[in-house]
């Protein structure tokens, strides 16, 4: 699927947003920005959600059984997150080992043993032990959620997109708001399973409805009116949770602010507002790429800033703590294409040490 420049512009605004708000693990008693941005989470869920159903809707659904499709997809998508994942989980966990003073190297053996379900994706299926990255908990709960959801989609297709993905959507999110009034608590347990876990199915459902919704856009003969009118809703619903974000604690509001999401990220997809056309750009498209690293690369310095700099205050802090953010982004950024050439150069060779028939070009 060709980039979009609009969803990977605010796929980067909203990946520095999520790292802001965890500036709270050393803001102590001080304000923090933007105290309610964990809900910035949903906005990738949508987009997860949105290239489920398009891959799923373009695969052949004759020729292969659903058990399958469900592996070809999941490995597909775990493929996309590499190297990055591993590689900004290695350097995540030097940095919880050393930042702010040497741990014991009994204590590191110990975290290393116990990071094994956190490299195996398996944080949000209930192994939830020590973790190196603090991030990762989105990473499990998605892939775990699309296992349980992709097989339906797989196997009903047309009845999954337009029944049983909302009836999902209504059921999961319609049961956070009533019992917690909130989509946070990746890790509270509900009694069959962690939050963060329904949280990634709704939502991921929802995105699927923005798919219908996106195609619906894509087919109409718009005026220049209704375009423009398209750009301003997409854009008043993201300033609107950046907004809200920024100066408000977690409410009932975060339900309100992903249902703009849904309409925001509909029209982004869709390509159909007036100015959609700027977001097109290198620029954009490489924010969108950075994103990933941004995300994953910033948990491990903000349980550490005080560690460091214990006589420091939040405003001091704040500035070292996106500096190293940043410089840890661009590392993982940077290893993770040179470990993605060394693959493209050599993979075929290491294939071969371990598998027969293998044959190069």
């Amino acid at each position: 699927m060709r980039r979009n420049g609009a969803v990977d512009f605010w796929k980067f605004v909203f990946a520095a947003v999520i790292m802001c708000f965890h500036s709270l693990y050393f803001a102590g008693s001080e304000k923090y920005y933007f105290y309610d941005g964990a809900n910035m989470v949903e906005y990738f869920f949508l987009v997860s959600g949105f290239f489920m159903a398009a891959s799923v809707l373009k695969s052949d659904p004759c020729n292969t059984p659903v058990w399958k499709n469900t592996w070809q997809f999941l490995f597909h998508k775990i493929k996309c997150l590499c190297p990055e994942y591993y590689v900004a989980w290695a350097i995540s966990f030097l940095i919880k080992q050393t930042a702010g003073g040497l741990l014991p190297l009994r204590k590191i053996c110990k975290h290393a043993v116990s990071c094994i379900w956190e490299l195996l994706f398996l944080r949000m299926a209930g192994f939830n032990a020590y973790n190196a990255n603090g991030a990762t908990w989105y990473i499990s709960a998605m892939l775990f959620a699309m296992l349980l959801l992709v097989p339906l989609f797989y196997k009903y297709r047309e009845n999954f997109l337009h029944l049983l993905a909302p009836v999902i959507c209504l059921v999961t999110l319609g049961y956070l708001y009533s019992v917690g009034g909130t989509l946070r608590g990746n890790t509270d347990w509900m009694g069959f399973c962690y939050k963060g876990l329904l949280r990634a199915a709704g939502v991921l459902c929802l995105g699927c409805i923005c798919y219908i919704a996106c195609q619906k856009i894509k087919e109409a003969p718009l005026t220049c009116f209704t375009k423009i009118l398209l750009s301003l809703i997409e854009t008043g619903g993201y300033l609107f949770a950046l907004y809200w974000t920024f100066g408000h604690a977690v409410s009932k509001m975060q339900f309100v602010i992903l249902l703009l999401f849904a309409v925001s990220v509909t029209i982004s997809f869709s390509h159909q507002g007036f100015f959609a056309g700027i977001y097109d750009n290198r620029v954009c498209y490489w924010l969108g790429k950075f994103s990933f690293p941004l995300f994953l690369s910033h948990h491990a310095w903000s349980g550490k800033m005080n560690r460091m700099f214990p006589d420091e205050a939040y405003a001091q802090l704040f500035p070292k703590y996106v500096a190293l953010s940043a410089a840890t982004a661009f590392a993982v950024y940077l290893i993770s294409a040179c470990f993605r050439k060394l693959y493209q150069r050599w993979g075929m060779t290491l294939r071969c040490l371990f598998l027969k028939g293998q044959i190069h070009n």
